[in-house]
């Protein structure tokens, strides 16, 4: 039963870091942190009003 589990554990970890490794190759950052979508612009980004 003790081996099951390590087998999985290591498993699971051993998938984590091939998705990490994946990412940086891809993205070239690592999948940690605040998301760059969600990060604050600090007011640069205002809304512009259009005429129309």
């Amino acid at each position: 039963m003790t081996s099951k589990l390590k087998r999985g554990a290591f498993a699971l970890v051993g998938l984590l870091a091939v998705a990490f490794a994946v990412h940086y190759a891809l993205f070239g950052s690592l999948p940690l942190g605040k998301p760059e979508l969600l990060k604050d612009d600090d007011g640069e980004s205002e809304w512009k009003e259009v005429d129309a």
